[in-house]
């Protein structure tokens, strides 16, 4: 299937900390910085009049990851849904969801930058409900100045969709001293407590960023797992940024354990790119097998080139579900 092409009247710029049209939030960084993306792309209507269909996976080839324990990040499709509440925007994200269903995912990730193209939590838990589907987790924004009234609000949301963890889709950009990482760890540790109280789990996606070392050579990392519970928090490593960051992620998964309940299975290319899972140079059975049972979730991503909105997400999505109902570790 091929993405519609995009209208070229229309643009729209989403910032590092700035959703569209709202207040300042923390995005993903590195990702979404100053990058203009499309907001309008042809309608669904006139450029994608069906389901795109792909083969199912025979028994004889299936792998140990049942279909439960896959899930797929929306943010695949960020650009080709669109960033608004319009009627067509609201359509390709429920497109999206048939298609994903179709394909065989009983689980998303979603996010809420978008606030879901204007539907409310129950509307949205609805279109997830209506296609078999389940939110392994929801990704969203939180800062230092997250209050605790913000945060019950985003609790809601998560509860009502299903998710059982919940949290930022990234850390603060502006956390460079060990005093910062500190005082965001004892924070999060409190919003995960909070989480717990209703039946989930803060999680805490990890990049590149938390592996650097701080004042005293310890990492953001071994800051945030030291300093909260693991009844409250946990976390989700993106294994393209790990090894981005040079680090080893089945040195990672062996040394954190249960500490990490929740992976993004993201590919690199031999060049340092994102490339479509089982394509590149990660060798995911070796970590899956170092990880064991301590994995609840194995999410696939493939970062939408934001520069290029020729991008079709669907096909790297697909392949990644089949990947991962095939690999054998």
């Amino acid at each position: 299937m091929t993405a519609p092409a995009p209208a070229t009247s229309t643009m729209r710029e989403v910032r590092l900390g700035r959703p569209v049209d709202g207040p300042p939030r923390p995005l993903r960084r590195r990702r979404l910085r100053s990058i203009a993306l499309v907001a309008a792309i042809a309608l669904l209507a006139t450029a994608c009049t069906s389901t795109p269909q792909y083969p199912t996976v025979d028994p004889a080839d299936r792998g140990p990851i049942p279909d439960s324990r896959i899930s797929v990040q929306l943010f695949n499709f960020f650009s080709y849904v669109g960033f608004g509440e319009s009627e067509e925007e609201q359509a390709r994200q429920a497109q999206v969801l048939t298609a994903l269903s179709d394909a065989g995912y009983t689980h998303v990730e979603p996010i809420d930058y978008t606030h879901f193209q204007g539907l409310t939590a129950q509307e949205y838990r609805a279109l997830l409900d209506a296609r078999g589907l389940q939110a392994s987790s929801l990704h969203t924004s939180v800062t230092m100045s997250t209050t605790d009234e913000q945060w019950q609000a985003t609790l809601d949301t998560a509860q009502t969709i299903g998710a059982p963890y919940v949290g930022a889709g990234s850390t603060p950009e502006d956390l460079t001293t060990r005093e910062g990482w500190e005082a965001y760890a004892d924070r999060i540790d409190q919003l995960g407590a909070m989480a717990r109280e209703r039946g989930m789990r803060y999680l805490v996606h990890l990049h590149d960023t938390e592996f650097a070392a701080v004042e005293g050579g310890e990492s953001a990392l071994d800051i945030l797992v030291s300093r909260t519970d693991p009844a409250n928090v946990t976390f989700e490593l993106d294994l393209y940024w790990a090894v981005k960051a040079g680090e080893d992620p089945v040195a990672l998964v062996r040394r954190y354990g249960d500490r990490i309940a929740l992976l993004h299975v993201k590919d690199m290319a031999a060049n340092g790119s994102i490339t479509t899972a089982g394509d590149g140079v990660i060798d995911f059975a070796a970590v899956f097998a170092a990880a064991g049972d301590n994995v609840d979730f194995y999410v696939i991503e493939r970062d939408p080139p934001l520069d290029d909105s020729s991008f079709d997400p669907f096909p790297p999505s697909i392949a990644g579900l089949r990947f991962l109902q095939t690999i054998q570790f």
